[in-house]
């Protein structure tokens, strides 16, 4: 429990070094270049120094800042830059060194904006080690932002440029072809349209044609009747004791 507590004491004794690098910058005024550099140099190293305290013990910087009773709006600088290092720690590696030649100071009359380069353990295409900059923005009222991006080569900004412009390509592309394929089923339309209207004109027609059977009926109704008045014919004749029905007429028949 003790070795944790000097754990946290230390972890804030950096924390309150950031923050009193920013209140020395503002008393001198942000117009010595040597000093914005060193300032910034500094706090990357105890930028680093504390990272790797949070991740030995698993915590986070906001994690830290509610352990230790501080307010996270307070804390909100720190708390973003050390997340900004995080993100970018995953491409450049952990922490080596700072490439001091590297630092870049611009003075303005409200600001000082301070790159500095450092130097991670992660390797690349072979035996590059990959590096990052440090981007600290210091005002009159302290430290105004703190950002941190991975480096990369020339090569590999091509190719990301080179992969952005396919993808974009592509995607135009593909919308443009989906929009043809759209446009060309237009033609279909008027067809199932011609096809839903020719349905109804062909139910009329039923009827019509059930009335044409009409007369076929008829016809064979007679055929009937004649079969049967010759029947009757020749029962009649054969019961008279006639050799045939010639001499026999059949007026009507009388159906019950």
């Amino acid at each position: 429990m003790k070795k944790k507590l000097l754990i946290c004491l230390a972890m804030l004794v950096c924390i309150l070094g950031l923050t009193a690098c920013g209140q020395e910058m503002t008393e001198n005024s942000f117009i010595d270049k040597d000093s914005a550099k060193q300032s910034a140099e500094m706090t990357c190293e105890q930028i680093a120094n504390l990272q790797q305290m949070l991740d030995a013990y698993g915590v986070g910087m906001a994690e830290y800042v509610e352990m230790s009773g501080g307010n996270p709006e307070d804390a909100a600088l720190d708390i973003a830059a050390m997340d900004s290092w995080n993100a970018a720690s995953e491409e450049f590696g952990s922490f080596v060194s700072i490439l001091s030649d590297e630092t870049e100071v611009t003075i303005t009359e409200d600001k000082a904006d301070v790159k500095v380069k450092i130097q991670g353990d992660k390797v690349y295409k072979g035996n590059k080690q990959r590096t990052a900059t440090v981007e600290i923005v210091i005002t009159e009222k302290g430290y105004d932002s703190i950002s941190v991006s991975a480096d990369y080569d020339m090569s590999e900004l091509m190719t990301k440029a080179a992969l952005n412009t396919l993808l974009g390509m592509g995607t135009v592309f593909a919308v443009l072809v989906l929009i043809s394929l759209l446009i060309s089923c237009f033609n279909f339309i008027p067809k199932i349209q011609e096809k839903f209207r020719k349905k109804p004109a062909q139910t009329e027609s039923a009827p019509a044609a059930a009335k044409t059977v009409q007369p076929t009926v008829v016809v064979e109704e007679d055929t009937d009747d004649t079969e049967l008045i010759a029947v009757i014919a020749a029962a009649i004749a054969a019961s008279e004791g006639a050799a045939s029905a010639d001499g026999y007429v059949v007026r009507s028949i009388i159906r019950r």
